[in-house]
């Protein structure tokens, strides 16, 4: 194994981020292969609408149950194939990254020595009725994405169809109250208009990266208008990898700031040898609809770096 797989297949980055989030995996006793992860977010318990007991875990002397989320990290035998041809099993991967994106989201980066956060959260934008909408990109499991559903966020996770079922799948066992179908129709399931319903909602959505379809699933979502309130892209760019699909991520990331110049974007990434991570930065300060980025945390032991980018009235 050269430097750069061994860089990028280091799981030591997840470390310090486990016992935040109760991390867990799950393995196969015979093969020892992992099937699936577990994961809860501090002071979200168990509601009473139905949630199986099974997935909850008691903390305190009061008995409250942590939600506990289990997400399977299995392909479907039809998925694994394509799997191979170089990127895609990072998408079955929790990353030290997502998890640090969605603590910084709620305010909750660690202190540490070898950490220069410039803040430890921002306030972030609402559709004007207090709640917020949220797109993630390269979503994988989606684990920042459902946490953000958890905290009372409207999600939207997208991803390369050929990982759609497992997330989809994931998305609908541990939200079967809130999770929409990819395949509805309804007009209610957009961001925004979901506001008018009981719940906050999450879907898993296919996206390529490119104008073009970043407006379509805008027009399918019913907010072609009104874009989304944040937008988050963890460990997205690494050229060994994903080549130079970091071009694309950005034009995504433009066209979502001409239609909602308010949105506020938030790339975390772990560097690694050759990632190709300031040429995005580079290129990202030059596109016609970003007016700042501006880094917000750098973590020098697990190398990990987020960035903020607004829009140019924002």
């Amino acid at each position: 194994m050269d430097d750069d797989e061994s860089d990028f297949s280091d799981t030591e980055s997840i470390d310090s981020c486990e016992a935040y989030i109760n991390f867990e995996s799950i393995r196969n006793p015979s093969t020892q292969l992992e099937e699936a992860i577990t994961f809860s977010w501090p002071g979200i318990y168990e509601d009473d609408e139905g949630d199986d007991d099974n997935n909850a875990e008691s903390v305190g002397e009061d008995n409250k149950k942590l939600r506990k989320m289990v997400v399977s990290t299995l392909l479907e035998e039809v998925d694994l194939a394509p799997l191979f041809d170089g990127s895609r099993w990072a998408g079955t991967r929790l990353w030290g990254a997502a998890v640090r994106c969605i603590q910084y989201i709620a305010g909750h980066l660690p202190n540490s020595s070898d950490a220069s956060p410039v803040d430890h959260g921002i306030k972030l934008p609402t559709s004007g009725d207090g709640r917020v909408t949220m797109l993630e990109l390269g979503c994988g499991l989606g684990v920042p994405g459902m946490i953000f559903h958890l905290l009372g966020g409207d999600v939207v996770l997208t991803d390369q169809i050929e990982i759609l079922s497992q997330l989809e799948n994931n998305v609908q066992k541990n939200f079967p109250h809130t999770a929409l179908s990819s395949t509805s129709s309804d007009k209610a399931s957009s961001p925004q208009e979901s506001a008018t319903t009981q719940h906050n909602t999450i879907r898993a959505m296919p996206l390529s990266w490119s104008r073009t379809d970043i407006n379509s699933l805008l027009q399918q979502m019913h907010c072609s208008s009104t874009g989304f309130d944040i937008v988050i892209n963890c460990d997205c760019v690494y050229e060994p990898l994903y080549g130079k699909s970091w071009h694309l991520l950005n034009e995504t990331i433009d066209e979502l700031l001409k239609v909602n110049p308010q949105c506020v974007v938030i790339s975390s990434m772990e560097r690694r040898q050759a990632d190709g991570i300031d040429n995005f930065l580079e290129e990202m300060r030059k596109m016609d609809h970003v007016g700042s980025v501006e880094k917000v945390w750098l973590e020098e032991g697990r190398k990990i770096e987020i960035y903020v980018t607004r829009g140019i009235n924002n």
